[in-house]
């Protein structure tokens, strides 16, 4: 989201003010088409002599590697690993590739090549397959005779788990500051995954929507993204910092975009950042969609204008992660009640309409079965990966209306699934009708922090009342923003949190002001969410975080217990160096 356009009024009896709510590929693996890509850190020692894995005697180069390495989607069996060649002759390249178990490299388990050509943007990603589930591996590239990648780490799913470490992000805006959240889960070497729900990269011009006080960060290419040009230069930009390229050599990725991989508000058909002289939105939403594909390890096939990124993940019988993708590929345009698409009164019969999509009827049919497929296998937990808030909430500022517990009429934002309220209800009562406990949604995109237990109606308390006996049937978590603005320059920003717990009896926390990341902590019995937040982000190479928050959500009980300690570390594997 950006300034001015993701806003709502927050005020009280004698007291009206303004606030804004910044919503919001000879191998043993398969190269993979031009469209998926992720980098790692650029800098390490020099070359380890291996077996068979093209290293003996390269040096690192970080000039030809300038963009690191990176590893995503993993599977039990298979990892996604990236990389990217900065070449002058706009020659293709032949790469080779090395997996071992060992951080020097040594005893080779995998090896092969791949080409780093022009129709993919020069980076390159390997499908590394015949892996062992469960299990660290460390890799890198060599581009013979001109030096090899970093050394990155990764690892592959288990089969069978008892407990997970995760933690996940959501809008980097690189013209707000410096990527110290990226830093600081890169220090976590005990991490299983990472997960990136949106807002990868902002589209906007050099200067827009930009802390004037960071000239060093301002955007390049200069102009907004629009072209594949222009998306490709900005994923460069971005995936030079130190901080993101340290966390993608640590840590498998699993990502989805938001709608700033696009343009700001952005729909099936267009975008509120979508102007006329920009083109056509289905040529700009197939240029950002490609350079997604190309910069980031995902395991997708590209498809026109956007392939389909929702996909699910099994950890064992631990939990399934379903991956959505709620912006790009079937959302109808938002119904706000201003030309910002914004909160408040307006439009509840465009919002009650129940021919408008969020997910689209290919991947509601696709969500709702593989929830039903998870319980029957016996998975423990449903995590749901998600780019906007799902549960229902209320506008503070807004009145109540009278005999609508329903609220049709006082919406905290139209860009959540509250703007598309039938499509959420199938969600509701299908999890309702089949019984499916122990579900979690994990949601990104509003750049503040929030919890929620989610209710039918959570302003009904014959539906809704937890000391009643009337808890409610998921949980939702919502992170902060990495750098994305917020409301720390509003004045109100010490009193939101009280303001929206007043009028939303079913959020537990909330924190308007401060950028990190959410670690969670899952286990058979229960699921631990704690917000960190950096010290700092207007500065660089400070990952200094703080813990500020935590809550348990025990089996089968659907409610969030305050507890008063992060969770403990496990054993962690040796990093990438």
């Amino acid at each position: 989201m950006s300034v001015g356009r993701r806003e709502f009024i927050i005020g009280s009896v004698g007291v009206a003010a303004t606030s804004q709510l910044l919503v919001g590929c000879k191998d043993d693996g398969e190269d993979l088409p031009a469209s998926s890509v992720d980098g790692g850190v650029a800098g390490g020692d020099g070359g380890v002599a291996t077996a068979d894995g093209g290293t003996a005697g390269e040096q690192v180069n970080t000039a030809i590697f300038a963009h690191g390495v990176a590893s995503g989607d993993p599977l039990a069996t298979a990892v996604i690993l990236w990389t990217r060649v900065t070449v002058t002759d706009g020659q293709s390249v032949a790469l080779s590739w090395v997996v071992s178990k060992d951080p020097s490299l040594a005893a080779p388990i995998k090896t092969g090549t791949v080409t780093a050509a022009a129709d993919a943007d020069f980076t390159a990603k390997v499908d590394a397959t015949g892996l062992e589930p469960g299990t660290t591996y460390y890799y890198a590239f060599t581009a013979t005779g001109r030096g090899r990648s970093v050394t990155g780490r990764t690892r592959t799913l288990p089969t069978s788990s008892d407990h997970a470490r995760i933690a996940f992000t959501s809008c980097a805006n690189f013209q707000n500051g410096y990527f110290s959240a990226y830093g600081a889960i890169a220090k976590r070497t005990d991490l299983d995954l990472w997960l990136h729900l949106g807002d990868y990269i902002y589209e906007y011009k050099a200067g827009e929507y930009a802390d004037p006080n960071l000239p060093a960060r301002l955007h390049q290419p200069v102009q907004e993204a629009v072209t594949l040009a222009d998306y490709r230069g900005r994923y460069a930009q971005y995936r030079s910092d130190p901080d993101l390229q340290a966390l993608h050599r640590q840590l498998p990725l699993i990502a989805i975009w938001d709608d700033h991989e696009f343009a700001n508000n952005a729909y099936v058909d267009g975008a509120e950042n979508h102007n006329p002289g920009e083109g056509e939105w289905v040529d700009r939403k197939r240029a950002g969609a490609r350079a997604f594909l190309e910069w980031l390890p995902i395991r997708v096939a590209p498809a026109d204008p956007v392939p389909k990124i929702f996909r699910n993940f099994k950890f064992g019988e631990l939990f399934d992660l379903l991956m959505l993708d709620t912006r790009i590929i079937a959302r109808a345009k938002q119904a706000g009640d201003d030309s910002s698409m914004g909160s408040g009164v307006g439009n509840p019969t465009v919002w009650q309409d129940p021919t408008r999509q969020l997910l689209g009827t290919e991947q509601e049919t696709w969500f709702l079965n593989e929830l039903s497929a998870s319980k029957t296998r016996g998975a423990r937990w449903r995590l749901i990966g998600n780019q906007v808030i799902f549960t229902q909430a209320r506008d503070p500022q807004v009145p109540v209306v009278a005999n609508d517990p329903a609220m049709t009429r006082n919406i905290l934002y139209s860009d959540f699934w509250d703007g598309y309220q039938p499509a959420r209800q199938r969600v509701i009562d299908y999890l309702l009708t089949n019984g499916i406990q122990n579900v979690a949604f994990l949601t990104g995109d509003i750049h503040t922090s929030w919890a929620f237990e989610v209710s039918k109606d959570p302003f009904d308390a014959t539906v809704y009342d937890p000391a009643m006996g009337k808890p409610g049937f998921a949980i939702e978590i919502v992170g902060p923003s990495v750098t994305s603005q917020a409301l720390e320059d509003s004045p109100l920003a010490s009193i939101a949190p009280m303001l929206l717990a007043q009028a939303n009896p079913q959020l537990k926390y909330a924190e308007v002001t401060k950028k990190g990341y959410v670690l969670l902590d899952v286990t058979n019995e229960r699921l631990q969410a704690e917000w960190y937040y950096v010290t700092q982000y207007k500065l660089p190479g400070d990952a200094t975080e703080t813990f500020a928050k935590s809550f348990t959500c025990q089996q089968s009980s659907a409610r969030l217990v305050e507890a008063t300690t992060p969770s403990a570390a496990k054993t962690a594997p040796a990093p990438a160096a």
